[in-house]
Order: structure tokens, then sequence, then C-alpha cells
């Protein structure tokens, strides 16, 4: 067959056809792969940006600091030559926009004026291309700011240059707490991929403006509470020199109402004809007598809340015999109660040095709220004794109407009362155990509660080793 014959002629039509679409096919299939790499390359980057700007976020010192590096990170990654952030005010009634002075120019000669004009203005919602954004809460593009209708600094743009721009919002939830905007010297169309980045990373940078705000938020309850403590303490302060005060101002007449009573009662100046006279002048001595002590329960208890209380005296203090004269007291409170009372002191106990004035106050507070507080037909115990650690232990406990923990707490404070029927139907000021763990502390003592309601109550009262004598009392009280 003649290579120049018809069917040659078509044979090799045939390859050359089948070679073109083979080189295009290849061609094609190298575009297809250029541009996925390429894609595949662009989509690195901006997960790295997103990163960056990310770990900013959370680790930046301040959301400024985050914020600067957002606004350098996006005009290095874009090109752009300005790069600026807007903060949003909420002080007023209506949301403003004013500059946070984060600015990253390439050019500072060049952009100086337009910065000016982005610095010192402020823009309301819908002004503007950052006030789109806040009345949007979306990025927005300017294909070219000259000549646009809502761009108010159009003539600075012009001067220095600057056409398209792209801004995109700062989210706190559904909030826009910032702007951020990007200019460049060119004339650009809209980029959605671009545009999706922005939107990522204004929720990026909204993290970390949220977790500034909540320190802040947190520092100033902190300082109010501080400011409220400091406020409560120095009223605590005046209340308690007030009450000193008035102690001492009360306590004079009063002195002398109790001793002229005391006159009329013995009838130091001769002997009354009517024998109410002597019963109400008992009734004035005893009146008088109750009111010196709540006023001196008053005092003391001031003076310690004030800072000014100290040990009276440092002496040693005996506490069988101390407690033997105290229980014939109370042992006479508790009869008229039909209260079983029962005191357990081992005679051999080592003395105690402190001031035995408030020993004794504490233990008459003691004793008197326990028989105060059990129902007829009760048992009040006290006891004194060295525990195995050296500390002396003094417990009163009661079978009384005992207390939950919250009511342990009212009545350790100053004038608690707590609220039951039998509490209700005696007397008190709801200062007996407040002065007596202030008392017990002065002797560096610990002061425990343990109640249970309708089971009674068990207080002890732990003097340190420090003010226990090492050699034990001479004289043994049973």
């Amino acid at each position: 067959m003649s290579p120049h014959s018809p069917d040659n002629a078509d044979e090799t039509a045939r390859l050359r056809r089948r070679l073109e679409r083979e080189r295009k096919a290849r061609r094609e299939a190298e575009t297809l792969s250029e541009n996925g790499l390429r894609e595949l390359y662009e989509r690195k980057q901006q997960l790295e940006l997103l990163e960056k700007i990310a770990t900013a976020s959370n680790q930046a010192a301040t959301a400024e600091s985050a914020l600067r590096l957002a606004t350098t990170e996006v005009c290095s990654f874009t090109g752009w030559q300005v790069g600026h952030v807007y903060g949003v005010e909420f002080t007023t009634q209506e949301p403003r926009l004013r500059s946070l002075g984060v600015w990253h120019g390439a050019d500072a000669a060049v952009l100086a004026t337009f910065r000016l004009a982005t610095e010192a203005g402020e823009f309301a919602e819908g002004v503007g291309l950052p006030g789109r954004i806040l009345a949007s809460g979306k990025a927005a593009w300017i294909i070219d700011v000259v000549g646009d209708d809502n761009f108010p600094r159009e003539w600075a743009a012009r001067q220095c240059g600057l056409r398209a721009a792209a801004a995109f919002p700062v989210l706190s939830g559904d909030r826009v707490v910032a702007v951020l905007e990007f200019f460049a010297n060119t004339v650009r169309e809209p980029d959605r991929t671009l545009l999706h980045l922005m939107s990522q990373i204004g929720l990026q940078l909204g993290r970390a403006i949220e977790r500034e705000h909540d320190a802040e938020s947190v520092q100033r309850r902190a300082t109010d509470l501080a400011q409220a403590r400091d406020k409560a303490q120095s009223a605590n302060r005046t209340k308690s020199e007030f009450l000193a005060n008035m102690s001492h101002e009360l306590r004079t007449p009063l002195n002398a109402i109790i001793g002229f009573a005391e006159l009329l009662m013995k009838e130091t100046l001769g002997p009354h004809t009517i024998k109410t006279y002597r019963e109400y002048s008992q009734y004035i001595f005893d009146g008088g007598q109750h009111l010196l002590a709540i006023i001196n329960d008053i005092l003391d208890l001031s003076k310690i809340e004030a800072g000014k209380a100290q040990l009276d005296s440092n002496e040693r203090i005996t506490l069988p015999p101390l407690l033997t004269t105290l229980a014939e007291t109370i042992a006479i409170l508790a009869e008229k109660r039909n209260v079983a009372f029962h005191v357990t002191v081992d005679p051999g106990l080592p003395e105690l040095i402190g001031s035995e004035r408030m020993v004794r106050q504490i233990l008459v507070n003691l004793l008197s709220n326990a028989v105060k507080f059990t129902p007829a037909g009760g048992t009040v115990s006290a006891a004194a004794a060295l525990a195995p650690s050296g500390e002396l232990i003094v417990e009163v406990a009661d079978t009384g109407i005992g207390m939950s923990e919250k009511e342990i707490a009212v009545a350790l404070t100053p004038f608690g009362q707590v609220d039951n029927t039998l509490s209700r139907g005696h007397e008190g000021t709801g200062l007996g155990l407040p002065l007596a763990r202030a008392m017990a502390t002065l002797h560096q003592a610990d002061l425990r509660v343990i109640s249970t309601p309708g089971a009674g109550t068990k207080i002890s009262v732990v003097f340190p080793k420090s003010r226990v004598v090492a050699a034990p009392a001479k004289r043994a009280y049973a």
C-alpha cells in the first residue's frame, strides 16, 4: 500500500487527533493539579494565620495586644497597606465606634492624613464602613472607597491613595465589640474566601475580649467587696467605740442607783415604816445589778471588737475551787428549774495562767446558758481535765434544746438570738456565748460548740499548753 494512499492519510489524521486529545487532557490535568496545589497551599496559609491569631487570643496578656497582632498579620497575609481597629463603647444611649489606637501602616508619612482622620473620628451604627459592620454584624467589602456614598473619610483616602477596603466584626456572643478595617492602594473585587477568613478571625479575637472583660468584672467585684468589707469594718469599729463610750456614760448613774437602793434596803438612814419600801428597794437593786451586768458585757465585747481589750492580769488560777464556788450558785438556779446539775473536776488539775475574772465570766456564761436552755427534768454537767497533749479542757454539757449548724453561727454572733420557743421564753441579750468566745480568744484558747437540735449541746474551752502550769495544784477539791 502506498504511503500516500487514502487509507494511510486517514490513519495519520486519526493518530494526530488522538495525540492532540491526549496533549489537551494532559494540560488540563496539569492545570487541575497546579490549581489544587495552589488551593492547598493557600488553605494551609489561611489555617496557619488562624492558628497564630487563635494562639495570640488565648495567650495574650491583653486584648489590645491580640488585636494588634491580628492587624499586622492580616496586612502581611493580604498585602494590604493599612489596618486599624475601632472599639465599641456602650456608655451612651447608642453604641459608638471610636479608635483604639491600634494601627498598622506601610508608609507612615504617606498615610498620616488618613490616620489622623481615622483616629479622630467616631461612628454610629450604619455610618461609614465601621458603622455598617456595627449595624449588620457581618464582614463587608468596598471595591473602591473613592466615590462611595457612605464613606466619610473619602477625602483623606483619596489624598493618601487608598482605594479598596474590607472590614469585619469582633463578636462577643452576638454583640459587636470591635471592628477591624483594612485598606489597599488598588481597586479590588470582593474576595469571598478572604471575607470568610476575616469572620473566623473575628470570632477568635472575640474570645480574647470576653476573657479580658470577665477578668475586669472579677477584679471590679473583688474591689467592690474589699471596699464593702472595709466600710463594714469601719462601721463595726465605730459601733464598738460608741457602745464603749455609752457604757461608760451609763455605768456612772447606774452605780449611783444601785448604791442608793442598797442604802434603802439596809435601812441605813433609819427603819422603813412600810414593808413595801424594802421590797421595792430590792427590785431597784436587782434591776440595777442586771442592767450593770449587761452594760459590763457590752463594754467588754466592744473593747474586744475594737481591738483594745487585753488580759487584765496573768495570775495563777486554781480551777477546782473556782468551779466549786460557781457550782454552788448555779446549783440554786438549776434547782429552781428542776434541772439536775453536777461538776466533775480532777483534784490534781494544774493551775492556769490568765485572768481569773475573765475565766470566771466564761464559766458563768456557759453554765447559766446551759441551765437556761435545758427543760425541766434535764441535766447540766461541768468538767475540767488535762488532755494527754497538755491542753487544759473545760467542758459544759446539757441535755437541752440543742442547735443546728446555722443556729450555732447565730448564737456566736453578738446580740444573736436563736429563734425557738424555749429561747423566746427567756430574757437575754445574746452576748453570753460571743463574750465567752472572745475572752477565751484573749487566752489563746479555742471555744468549740457541738450541738444537735433536741439532743443538747456541749461547749469545750481548750486552753493551750502554754497557759498550763507544769506543777499540779497543791489543794484538792472534790
